[in-house]
């Protein structure tokens, strides 16, 4: 089964921001057929975790009540130290994390080999959706441990800015004391540098580098006639998949309520990209269920699947990660 839900939006603000991408710039294409240039607000990458970061506590890390129970593979090291989950991880159950990572076990063994052999002897659909069901719902690959194995995006999503126009806008972040940063004593300033042994304090050569003085930028801003965002809902692998019925109902229902809560209020893309929904409809000629409607389904197919599910937790050694991060400077370098 195959649902596209399409989204009109109003912008919050007369204007909206577009990703900018390296090399690439602003991504906006002329449309001959049409006569007008339409501009990429939102990939289906950056949805999918627009999608995943709606449902996810970042303080508890957990899941949103509506969802409890619902099994996902946690990260911490030996002393109890939070790392990450395959719900706040790069390619989900596919992460390096895990199945690149020497200490991380499953089965008793290396958590690549482990999940190797639950693929072979289970299926992917059915060993991914035990462990990790957002893995089916926003896809995963497993090209590097077990052949040609990948789940394509159950729930894609996307959204555009047609008939849109550039404003091309600027300005300074002025600095009160010194516009040149030339009036400070900048042997009393410092910037960091960081090696292996840690951080230490490096000596400035020019204002600028301790961000000192006015600083003059330029944006790219558009306004557009119409706002639009199509979620796709795609079933149909899953279904023929060996996986139980009550498990492709929760697929279903979870991508149903994934969309639903996302769009119950406005979506912030980005600072500068406020988009408000103001008319939804679904190819399959039915209604997208109210969020209340949805939380209630999602909740009960998940007590369904409770026999399916095994929650697991990998611990890795403490020296895994080193968390006093590199500065944003350092790690720009």
């Amino acid at each position: 089964m195959i649902n596209v839900i399409t989204v009109e939006f109003e912008s919050a603000l007369p204007t909206v921001k577009p990703p900018t991408f390296l090399d690439v710039g602003v991504s906006q294409a002329y449309l001959p057929w049409e006569q007008r240039y339409d501009v990429l607000l939102h990939t289906p990458q950056a949805t999918a975790n627009l999608i995943e970061a709606s449902v996810w506590d970042a303080v508890n890390h957990a899941l949103v009540p509506e969802l409890e129970g619902m099994p996902f593979v946690e990260i911490y090291t030996k002393s109890g130290q939070y790392v990450a989950s395959t719900l706040d991880l790069p390619h989900r159950l596919g992460t390096g994390y895990l199945l690149k990572n020497k200490e991380a076990k499953l089965d008793g063994e290396r958590f690549r080999e482990g999940l190797r052999e639950r693929i072979r002897k289970q299926g992917v659909y059915s060993a991914v959706f035990a462990l990790c069901p957002m893995s089916i719902v926003l896809g995963s690959f497993y090209t590097h441990i077990a052949g040609v194995y990948r789940i394509p995006r159950v729930l894609s999503g996307e959204f555009v800015a047609e008939n849109a126009v550039s404003m091309p806008t600027g300005g300074a972040v002025h600095d009160p004391v010194s516009a040149r940063g030339m009036g400070v004593n900048i042997k009393q300033m410092f910037a960091i540098s960081r090696d292996k042994k840690g951080e230490k304090d490096k000596a400035i050569s020019k204002p600028s580098e301790a961000g000192l003085g006015n600083i003059v930028y330029v944006r790219e801003s558009f306004k557009a006639e119409r706002y639009v965002g199509r979620f796709v809902i795609d079933t149909r692998l899953a279904e023929k998949s060996n996986l139980a019925p009550e498990a492709k109902h929760l697929i279903r229902v979870l991508s149903e309520y994934l969309v639903s809560r996302l769009l119950s209020e406005t979506v912030t893309l980005r600072t500068e990209c406020y988009l408000t929904p103001v008319e939804i409809t679904c190819s399959n000629k039915q209604e997208l269920p109210t969020l209340d409607k949805a939380a209630a389904d999602v909740k009960q197919a998940i007590q369904d699947c409770a026999e399916l599910f095994e929650k697991v937790r990998v611990e890795v050694p403490d020296d895994q990660v080193d968390f006093d991060d590199a500065s944003e400077d350092d790690a720009a370098a």
